[in-house]
């Protein structure tokens, strides 16, 4: 039964030569010794083939094993599908199966006891899956390194996740935990494509009309590693919880660096107080409106160039920009310098979160950070959402009943606090709240603590009372310290020169660059529109379009200008509505050049918008 052992570890070692290296340090398996597998009973099938039980449960059909694992690849398998994730494999049938029938698909196999694994090639030929290309080997490995990987192979949207709950039981939190994970992410990936549809052509009209403050504006750079051990940073979210911070504020701000998000500048202002810095990077209009008609003269804004316009007129004492999300604003900053990365976990209070980080803070303290709705409020009050419920109500349709309509529509769920109390959140709060528990593990040096015991509880940050923060000694010298890093990384004027120059050379080959684009995108709509009026096409004429589309093709792919044209580029749903619209010929051939037409009539569309937004050249 178990000659074919020998045979499959040769080939795994042979495949994965560093990773049987790396797992021989931590277990005793070898070629010579086979793995026990006492927690399997191998029975053979009424099929012939083997089927195994554990704790007298079938991890396979008793009947007919490999039939059970075709049907259940053909039920995974989508149009669309190009990687399939398998949580554990039993005798590994079901990915033998999809490396059968999809060699060109990528296959990841998740598996925490290596014990498990190596037991199955006790019992199985995994030669087709070995010489399986695209095989990819997670071996305990964490939840959320797989989750990493698989999002470097492939789009979760394009990726089929196989579990067989009897083949999990074994490490059920384990696979517990790597399923939320990919819920999330795939949630998480639906969402920034839905975004992405809705916003792109506003964030491309923002970009270009901001374009120059790229040159003119220094980065977050200029405030990294600044500060000095013992000075604690102060991150100020808009939630209910900030209400019993804002009497003590000004002897916070006296020794904490305070960094605001947009969405609280309003309660802050009203008690007095400026914060240290602001934080504004959502590009949309009703983001402008957290901060229309104030002003904050000793106040640092951070912001990003895809932001509404008006944003940069607002009155504070600098305004800086963190590294763009988007194609145009990153091709300037390779010309121009990168201003600096924050990191984005969907809420601007996650973006405030990691410039406190940039700028090296050791402990951030954070006040209406409360990822919930206690006592069903969201936000504070007096904030804009709050204001504009109230300006805008009637006796009919009140505030109050405009606030909770907010609350129900966010599908609100039960979660604990820090007191282990049930406090109400949703969906979206919970990925906030994960995005913050990730950052608490990949930065263990930080220490970070809730001044609210009545918010969503964060795996990772501890609770904190004000008065702790208020009984520690002013920081005046620690904070003249930090904003020295200001000047000196100021720039001179023979460096803003060439920053000049380098803009408006950059914009040229910008110019330049998509109209080449454009030119190729038009070569090819009329290459294929020849091919399609041709009744019936030629073989000798489709074999000719093909190597020209071809070398099209290549020429885009190989362009810089390409990346930058995507933003605004329809996404695959968005082409199959385009497909779906268009009248396609019958024959078989025509169909793939009427739909290249339209792929390359869309990039042409794409590519003009660009050029009818970007600043003229001085």
């Amino acid at each position: 039964m178990n000659s074919f052992w020998n045979k499959n570890f040769d080939l795994f070692t042979a495949r994965f030569p560093a990773l049987q290296k790396q797992l021989s340090e931590i277990s005793d398996i070898s070629r010579e010794k086979e793995p026990e597998s006492p927690y399997w009973q191998v029975l053979q099938s009424k099929s012939g083939g083997l089927t195994v039980k554990e704790k007298g449960i079938f991890l396979h059909s008793a009947y007919a094993p490999q039939k059970e694992a075709e049907n259940t690849v053909r039920n995974a398998k989508k149009e669309n599908t190009d990687c399939a994730v398998f949580f554990s494999m039993g005798l590994g049938y079901a990915p033998l199966e999809w490396a059968k029938k999809y060699p060109e698909d990528t296959i990841i196999l998740v598996e925490p006891e290596l014990s498990r694994f190596f037991a199955a090639l006790k019992f199985t030929d995994f030669f087709p899956l070995f010489q399986h290309k695209k095989l990819i080997l997670l071996l305990n490995a964490a939840p959320k390194d797989v989750i990493t990987l698989t999002e470097h192979s492939a789009k979760l949207s394009r990726t089929a996740i196989l579990e067989n709950k009897a083949q999990t039981r074994h490490a059920e939190d384990y696979f517990s935990a790597l399923h939320a994970l990919f819920e999330r992410n795939i949630q998480k990936e639906k969402i920034n494509s839905a975004t992405l549809e809705r916003f792109s052509k506003l964030w491309l009209r923002n970009s270009c009309k901001n374009l120059n403050f790229l040159e003119k504006l220094d980065g977050i750079n200029v405030y990294k590693d600044a500060c000095p051990k013992g000075l604690p940073f102060l991150l100020i979210s808009a939630g209910p919880g900030l209400t019993e911070i804002l009497p003590h504020l000004k002897e916070l701000k006296e020794r904490c660096i305070t960094v605001a998000v947009d969405t609280a500048l309003r309660a802050c202002l009203k008690v007095q107080i400026e914060p240290d810095f602001i934080v504004l990077t959502d590009p949309q209009y009703y983001a402008y409106r957290h901060i229309a008609g104030l002003k904050s003269q000793t106040s640092v804004l951070i912001t990003e160039s895809a932001v509404c316009p008006p944003v940069f007129r607002f009155k504070c004492r600098k305004t800086v920009l963190c590294s763009s999300l988007f194609p145009l604003g990153q091709y300037f900053e390779k010309k121009l310098g990168e201003k600096g990365t924050l990191g984005t976990g969907g809420s601007v209070s996650t973006t405030a979160w990691d410039f406190c980080r940039l700028a090296g803070a050791e402990e951030i303290f954070c006040t209406g950070l409360d990822l919930a709705y206690p006592k069903k409020q969201g936000h504070i009050r007096g904030s804009f959402f709050e204001e504009a419920a109230h300006a805008k109500s009637t006796r009919l349709d009140s505030a109050e009943k405009k606030l909770s309509s907010a609350l129900f529509a966010a599908n609100p769920e039960k979660a604990l606090d820090y007191e282990k109390k049930e406090v109400v959140t949703d969906s979206k709060m919970k990925m906030f709240a994960w995005w913050f528990e990730s950052q608490t593990q990949k930065y263990p040096e930080i220490s970070c603590f809730s001044l609210s015991r009545s918010s969503l509880a964060v795996p990772g940050f501890k609770t904190a009372d004000v008065h702790s923060l208020l009984n520690r000694p002013k920081s005046q010298k620690l904070r003249k310290a930090f904003f020295e890093a200001e000047q000196k990384n100021a720039k001179t004027q023979d460096i803003q020169n060439l920053l000049s120059q380098n803009y408006n050379s950059a914009l040229s080959e910008l110019k330049e660059g998509l109209e080449n684009l454009f030119i190729l995108s038009k070569n090819a709509i009329s290459i294929c529109e020849n091919l399609l009026s041709d009744k019936p096409p030629q073989s000798e004429k489709i074999q000719t379009a093909l190597k020209q589309l071809e070398q099209i093709d290549l020429r885009l792919r190989n362009s810089q200008f390409t990346q930058i044209v995507s933003l605004v580029f329809p996404t695959e749903s968005q082409l199959d509505r385009v497909f779906s619209s268009c009248s396609l010929p019958q024959e078989p051939q025509k169909q793939v050049f009427a739909r290249s037409k339209a792929v390359y009539q869309e990039l042409a569309k794409s590519i003009t918008q660009y050029q009818k937004y970007l600043p003229p050249l001085p």
